[in-house]
């Protein structure tokens, strides 16, 4: 089920310092975390979830916690439109979660290194997976 849902809007520095106006919707999170491919194809994400409708309107409907973010997830993953055809934010995996309110705090990945909805820059991997080369290169047969 899908669940119509936003992301929160957020200047550069949330607040702590003046921003020009421009705000996006979250920011690349560069914390060392262990998820297998984080640095290489997936990238984490802080945002905040805001449903259209209050989120005490999907308990009264019998839904979970964990149903409600599986569904504003699913919803974001789609297309903008029937044309394009990745979504606007990458591909959505979430972390974690926590229910503030009416928002939704979740630590996502996505598969887009550098998004333009988002701060800051996907960090690469400590560690290269790149083999090096020793020797001149074999012919091939």
């Amino acid at each position: 089920m899908d669940i119509s849902c936003t992301f929160e809007q957020i200047g550069q520095w949330h607040g702590i310092f003046p921003s020009n106006g421009t705000a996006k919707s979250g920011r690349y999170d560069e914390s060392n975390l262990c998820v297998k491919g984080l640095g290489f194809d997936k990238w984490a994400v802080v945002a905040n979830i805001i449903p259209d409708e209050p989120i005490q309107k999907y308990l009264d409907r019998g839904m979970t916690h964990e149903a409600i973010v599986r569904g504003c997830i699913t919803f974001l993953n789609k297309p903008p439109t029937k044309r394009a055809r990745k979504p606007k934010y990458g591909t959505l995996v979430c972390r974690h979660y926590n229910i503030l309110g009416d928002k939704i705090s979740a630590s996502l990945l996505t598969t887009e290194k550098n998004n333009k909805y988002f701060w800051g820059r996907g960090a690469k991997s400590r560690h290269s997976r790149k083999v090096s080369k020793r020797g001149r290169p074999r012919k091939k047969k």
